[in-house]
């Protein structure tokens, strides 16, 4: 490692950099001084001889060819072969018109460079994602933050780990931030050019696709797109695990799963909850599958919400809020290490790309106002929105209007003042949700979330020109973000994770279905079971249900409680000056009664426990 990681805030202790991905790479140019990271197993060279891409990657992640002017390497899950690739390289001009995703379905990072110039893409969801930053006068690029801060000496960016703080997340464009000064992320949607004068562009790939179909025409498109992706998974046989949590995505993945060339092992953990139904879903979905491993995971061997949170220490490349549920995850884990699979299929992904939010309906309301109506009400009997507030968010809105309301909040609140009361609106139906924030923030840090706020909605538009358009975007990013970070903190002990809903071309499928056909508010997840209607068992899609996971996050906290307050007593955010450690350990006490508002404890342990990690602490 070339310079240790730094928090740079006066009084802080230099913390050491966090030990070694286990799954990674950097992307250099040929020329200029080369420093490279610590723990280069594998290196891929130009044609000059100087590294081009090093780091860390499993012997099928990667197929690359090269010709006397240009080379290109696919990095992760990708259905091609070395001589598609060769045509592919021979036919591009110039790296622009290099559109792999078009010709090559998977999962993938894209490094390519043709007569000097090169072009590094990740995955348009962002469950491969690009990272830039500057190192001995050159950019360089890399598909993990912290790989880069421990080459740049990077320190830690306060307003980020304060944003990190908020429950579930903010909105973007403050969800995208780096923890670290020196490195930027590229959007999903963009790809890195770098040029032969070291010029350096961000320049936009993917757009989002009009949704025009109709559900009749649009399920058959899904159907095939998520065969195809799964299909790439499973293709070179072997041993693959599943995930079969009886939910209608790991049942549709795992049931797809089932009719490649993979020996299959699905598990299922059976949660403490007695009303959780999902365990009699995963066995309907089994029996149909008879060929399949299955592996079930009893309640008393299934860890809950928080253990082991003291001992976490994968190192992740941006506080995570899963890792509160990291026990769970390898239990499941461990327990299809027994076969050997080479990857684990998830249903993530799922619910985001094959639902919706109701605020297609202002949208909607202009294009066909009585299908509108009909569906407000149908909205509106189920979570009890009142009329006037309801329509008052039919409204045109814009996107800064939204990001302006809760940066007004903030605002009101770092100065000690209630916020004035205005009248009620419908969050579901806006751009997008304000997050929960905590009552454990400090002014400091209640400071620097509403600059960033303020910032944001003078500067920043939306993902999308419409407020479903954006909620779609958004929901999906946040789950490849959820993806990416899960399967970093999986690296260590078991199989890459792997999810097939969040290909570009299932994405695609499912968002050129119109808003009003993919969701519903009277029935659940519509599209996917019309789609998985010759893949899923018929008694399967019947399901109307979901289950609650809040009764297994509050057994979890009862029985951490104790672990959670001892973390309170040397927490690193209380040392950046972010929270009141005195406030979070009474938030802790109270645990999950009944007569409180449910408090946003999960995305501050996780910081915790990621910043702990890159200190070399335990709790």
């Amino acid at each position: 490692m070339t310079t240790p990681i730094t928090v740079r805030q006066p009084g802080c202790a230099v913390r050491p950099a966090s030990s070694r991905p286990s799954c990674w790479f950097v992307a250099l140019a040929d020329r200029g001084p080369v420093t490279l990271p610590a723990g280069v197993r594998r290196v891929l060279r130009h044609a000059s001889g100087r590294p081009w891409i090093v780091g860390d990657w499993p012997d099928d992640a990667l197929v690359s060819v090269a010709t006397s002017r240009a080379r290109i390497a696919l990095v992760g899950c990708a259905a091609t072969n070395p001589s598609q690739l060769l045509r592919l390289l021979l036919a591009a001009r110039d790296v622009h018109s290099l559109d792999v995703a078009r010709a090559i379905a998977g999962d993938y990072h894209v490094i390519a460079e043709i007569n000097g110039q090169r072009r590094i893409q990740g995955s348009p969801t962002g469950t491969r994602r690009i990272f830039t930053a500057v190192s001995g006068g050159q950019h360089i690029a890399a598909d993990r933050a912290d790989v880069l801060a421990e080459l740049t000496g990077g320190g830690l960016n306060r307003t980020v780990l304060a944003l990190s703080l908020l429950d579930p997340s903010p909105p973007y464009p403050l969800d995208d931030l780096v923890p670290w000064e020196s490195v930027e992320a590229v959007p999903p949607d963009h790809y890195l050019f770098l040029d032969r004068d070291g010029r350096v562009e961000r320049m936009r790939w993917w757009r989002q696709p009009a949704s025009v179909r109709s559900r009749a025409e649009g399920a058959p498109i899904l159907r095939a797109a998520l065969a195809e992706a799964v299909a790439v998974r499973v293709a070179a046989g072997r041993t693959v695990s599943a995930d079969l949590s009886g939910g209608l995505d790991s049942t549709s993945v795992c049931c797809l799963a089932a009719r490649g060339a993979a020996d299959i092992v699905a598990v299922t953990g059976i949660a403490q909850d007695p009303g959780d139904d999902d365990p009699r879903w995963a066995a309907r979905a089994a029996a149909s599958l008879p060929g399949v491993a299955r592996e079930i995971l009893p309640a008393s061997e299934l860890p809950l919400a928080f253990d082991g949170i003291a001992s976490a220490g994968e190192p992740l490349d941006h506080p995570f809020v899963g890792v509160v549920d990291r026990a769970k995850l390898r239990a499941g884990l461990d327990r299809v290490a027994l076969y050997g699979p080479r990857l684990h299929l998830t249903g993530l992904g799922g619910d985001e790309i094959a639902g919706g939010t109701p605020n297609y309906l202002p949208r909607l309301a202009r294009r066909r106002p009585w299908t509108a109506l009909r569906h407000l009400r149908g909205y509106r009997a189920q979570e009890g929105w009142p009329w006037g507030a309801s329509l008052r968010m039919m409204r045109r809105r814009d996107y800064s209007d939204c990001l302006g309301d809760m940066a007004r909040a903030l605002e009101a609140r770092h100065g000690g003042i209630s916020p004035c009361r205005g009248l009620p609106y419908v969050t579901a139906l806006d751009w997008t949700l304000p997050p929960v924030v905590p009552s454990w923030l400090t002014r400091a840090a209640l400071g620097l979330i509403a600059e960033a706020f303020i910032d944001a909605a003078r500067r920043a538009g939306p993902l999308a020109p419409t407020r479903d358009g954006h909620a779609d975007l958004f929901a999906i990013r946040a789950a490849a973000s959820v993806f990416r970070l899960s399967d970093q903190l999986a690296g260590p002990i078991g199989p890459p994770l792997s999810a097939p809903f969040l290909d570009d071309r299932v994405v695609r499928a499912a968002l050129a279905v119109r808003p009003e056909e993919r969701t519903s508010p009277w029935e659940y997840r519509p599209l996917l079971k019309e789609a998985m209607r010759q893949v899923v068992p018929a008694d399967c899609l019947r399901r109307e249900s979901r289950t609650d996971a809040c009764a297994e996050q509050d057994r979890g906290l009862r029985a951490n409680r104790g672990v959670l307050v001892r973390l309170c007593d040397d927490s690193p955010l209380a040392e950046l000056g972010l929270i009141e450690p005195g406030v979070l350990r009474e938030a802790c006490r109270r645990g999950a009664a009944s007569n409180r508002r449910a408090e946003a404890l999960q995305p501050t342990f996780a910081a915790d426990a990621w910043l702990r990690t890159l200190a070399g602490r335990r709790g």
